[in-house]
């Protein structure tokens, strides 16, 4: 079946248009693998290979997104190089791209803005379920050209390919598939049926995951917290009588052991989409839903439970509010979001131009934060993202795209997380790019100008109003069939953002006093990335060595002051220093028209530095190592991994460390096919060696590891 996209997913170096791509047909089947570079990405105006791009991309297909069965977008990305997440429990996961995240990651759903909470804070989700996309595409560094300069870390966009862009085969066709996974008890399912009449084609998709609360290898607190909490009980009860001292050992009992105390999560969604595809182009819609109820595990909203510690015994006793064993009342996230997505292409409309292309969305979003049974605090955003692309006939030797984008959106929060004003933020974007080739080199250029106006709405005429310029070179250089080398020099600059001008008020989900500061200027970046690439016969791979420097990178800086109960962290300017090294390289050691074995081997190093006072910066990713053994016969297939993250102890002043560790997941799959059915039985186990694993990215790694041993058994049928 031919997958066509195209995606607003981008480099400062690469892109600032959509381009239609179709998976080779290796691409395409499940049981092949795909080496390095054989996809197509379109983080540019017209097709090229991963190898011909000067930035650093990496896609994930079908076959993995299937294998490796994440519930959250985060999770899924995390082994990938470069790549982390911010693993706020099973519910919640965000990208960090380099150990850059929030706003600096530009997080997209078929080329537009997710428009939905995520941003705002850690224990927000992004507002989709990986169950039924079919491709993720993921650009390392600065991506500003294309997405503005929220994306100086980079941009991740998800393909659900409910607009068709070309005609599908004849007939109905699609997929269902049922996953059941031991270590949460989830159960999940999805459908994705799709067909054509003439020139109209039609999509429909569903789905609805079920899971409870996550096992882990022993308790959900570290050690560390744990020993210091025994160390403050010992304090306390020197003054205190042999009762308090009874009380203290049924706390210790009580303490969350092999499984995360509400880690449940209920999720269900669907999607319509249809499309008329004609020989000049085509034009589609596509509506959908997007609905979770998910528990944030105790100690993320620690904050309810100091605030209890004044009321009155009567408020503790109140039956109407479910509480965790210390006394904590439980908080959950009830999520929804509704959106209409609009887009179509004119091939050659003038003489000038090769195709006219445009996509829009329109999105409604809101979550609550529930208390209990009570309502705690309300999000909502709601808003539109639209692009326009002009891709022109080659003038002289230059070939390439101008575009402009729009967009705005509504953000309010009301109740007792409200730590920002609500507000109104339009956006307004010009951007070019161009390339020329000359035999084995290839140059990109780009440019772009942003346009960001931020309203308070609360009466206090509070508004900021910024522009921003951005621009980019690119190199490649092809140094035989083989080798390529690739280098991008990129400046990229990002106005703050509401939450660090505005924020004034108690975020639970960092457990910190938020305050803004309106006089913050922009954040300015210079990054360089240097790639050598290699693909043959024997071995594909890809070594990237990057630095990033900031003139005034914003960050959450401790004051020393309390407020609220929390401590108060203010958004200051700083310089500061990103660098590290990248590689992924597949050893094809067998392959034949029966099946194949691979070894692949990745790994990522990070360092990020205040240049001032030459202090880490916090929550760095650690450096990681990954092996992998994949292999497939006939209809068999299997494979193995093997991660190993270091031990991270270059940490921000405050900052805790985590212990190094090593996770270890098999797989094995059979795949038949019955009249026009083709069934595929995957079983997979992760953390088979069930041990202890922090997140250093994580706001949750004192309270919150990572899930344990577990065993998913899934069941796919394509027709």
């Amino acid at each position: 079946m031919s997958l066509s996209f195209r995606l607003l997913l981008g480099s400062a170096l690469a892109s600032c248009a959509f381009a239609q791509t179709t998976l080779p047909p290796s691409a395409a089947a499940d049981n092949h693998t795909v080496h390095l570079g054989d996809f197509v990405v379109s983080t540019h105006p017209y097709a090229r290979s991963q190898s011909e791009i000067a930035q650093p991309t990496t896609v994930i297909g079908d076959e993995t997104v299937r294998r490796d069965q994440a519930a959250t977008l985060g999770e899924l990305l995390a082994n990938q190089p470069g790549v982390s997440s911010t693993y706020f429990g099973p519910g919640s996961s965000r990208p960090v791209i380099r150990a850059l995240g929030g706003p600096r990651v530009a997080v997209l759903q078929n080329g537009t803005d997710t428009i939905d909470a995520s941003v705002i804070s850690p224990d927000h989700a992004v507002s989709l379920d990986p169950l039924l996309i079919e491709r993720v595409e993921v650009t390392r560094g600065p991506a500003a050209l294309l997405q503005g300069g929220s994306a100086i870390g980079g941009a991740v966009n998800v393909v659900t390919h409910r607009i068709h862009t070309t005609a599908p085969e004849p007939g109905i066709h699609g997929r269902t598939e049922g996953r059941y996974a031991t270590g949460n008890d989830e159960r999940a399912f999805g459908l994705v049926i799709e067909g054509s009449s003439g020139a109209l084609a039609w999509h429909v998709d569903a789905f609805d995951r079920r899971s409870g609360d996550v096992e882990i290898p022993g308790y959900a607190e570290s050690a560390r917290l744990r020993a210091e909490e025994e160390a403050e009980h010992d304090h306390d009860d020197e003054d205190h009588d042999e009762e308090d001292h009874d009380d203290h050992d049924e706390e210790e009992e009580a303490e969350a052991y092999g499984h995360v105390p509400n880690s449940y999560v209920d999720s269900t969604g669907g999607a319509l989409g249809l499309s008329w595809v004609g020989d000049r182009g085509y034009l589609g819609f596509a509506y959908s839903g997007f609905d979770t109820l998910y528990g944030i595990p105790p100690g993320a909203h620690s904050h309810e439970h100091h605030e209890d510690e004044d009321h009155e015994e009567e408020d503790h006793d109140d039956e109407d509010h479910d509480e965790h064993e210390h006394g904590e009342e439980l908080v959950s996230v009830d999520l929804s979001q509704r959106r209409f997505e609009l887009e179509g292409e004119l091939r050659d409309p003038f003489a000038a131009l090769r195709a006219l292309r445009f996509r829009a969305v329109h999105a409604d979003y809101e979550h609550r934060e529930l208390e209990g049974d009570e309502i705690g605090t309300t999000f909502t955003n709601r808003g539109y993202d639209l692009r326009l692309d002009a891709l022109h006939q080659p003038w002289g030797g230059l070939q390439g795209a101008v575009g402009a984008k729009f967009g705005e959106s509504e953000f309010d929060a009301v109740g007792a997380e409200a730590f920002l004003p609500a507000y109104r933020t339009r956006e307004f974007a010009l951007f070019a790019f161009e390339e020329v080739e000359a035999g084995p080199t290839l140059w990109q250029f780009g440019a772009r100008w942003d346009h960001t106006g931020i309203d308070v709405e609360d009466g206090s005429g509070r508004r900021a109003s910024e522009d921003a310029v951005s621009g980019s070179l690119g190199w490649v250089q092809k140094l035989n069939e083989s080798w390529t080398v690739a280098a991008s020099l990129a400046h990229t600059e990002r106005t703050p953002s509401a939450q660090e001008l505005y924020a004034d008020g108690p975020h639970i989900g960092t457990n910190a006093y938020e305050l803004g500061d309106a006089n913050l200027g922009h954040e300015i970046s210079h990054g360089l990335d240097l790639s050598l690439r290699h693909r043959g016969e024997l071995f594909s791979s890809e070594l990237t060595v990057f630095l990033n420097h900031f003139d005034g990178y914003i960050y959450e800086n401790p004051t020393g002051a309390e407020a609220d109960g929390l401590p108060v962290y203010a958004f200051v300017q700083r310089d500061a220093d990103f660098h590290g090294a990248e590689f992924t390289t597949t050893i094809h050691l067998h392959e034949d028209q029966h099946g194949h074995l691979d070894l692949s081997l990745s790994g990522d190093f990070v360092r990020a530095r205040n240049t001032s006072d030459r202090t880490d910066l916090p929550r760095t990713t650690p450096t990681r190592l990954r092996a992998g053994l994949d292999w497939s016969l006939h209809q068999w297939r299997a494979g193995a991994d093997v991660s190993h993250v270091f031990e991270q102890d270059r940490t921000a002043p405050g900052e805790t460390t985590t212990d190094a560790y090593t996770l270890v997941g098999l797989y094995g799959g059979y795949r038949w096919v019955t009249s026009a059915v083709t069934w595929d039985l995957l079983l997979r186990g992760s953390n088979l060696t069930d041990e202890e694993a922090r997140v250093h990215t994580s706001f949750l790694k004192e309270v919150v590891p990572l899930p344990g041993r577990n065993l998913s058994l899934s069941l796919r049928a394509s027709f």
